[in-house]
């Protein structure tokens, strides 16, 4: 998009394919950073031996739920 930015088109078409371009990217990383936080959050629970949709569920020693 930096590239984009100093190209020397400024008529309407080419703004609206920068505009879509760019609403793109930060769908595409606002949904990449949600999977790495909760990928994050799942790991955290996993070393401590909890299930990671239901941490404050206390799991039997044999690994079954109560």
């Amino acid at each position: 998009m930096i590239i984009a930015n100093f190209l020397p088109m400024d008529n309407a078409p080419w703004l609206w394919i920068k505009v879509v371009l760019l609403g793109a990217a930060v769908i595409l990383m606002g949904t990449m950073v949600t999977r790495f936080s909760l990928w994050q959050r799942d790991e955290y629970w996993r070393e401590r031996g909890k299930d990671p949709k239901h941490p404050e569920r206390i799991v039997s020693p044999a690994g079954e739920s109560n």
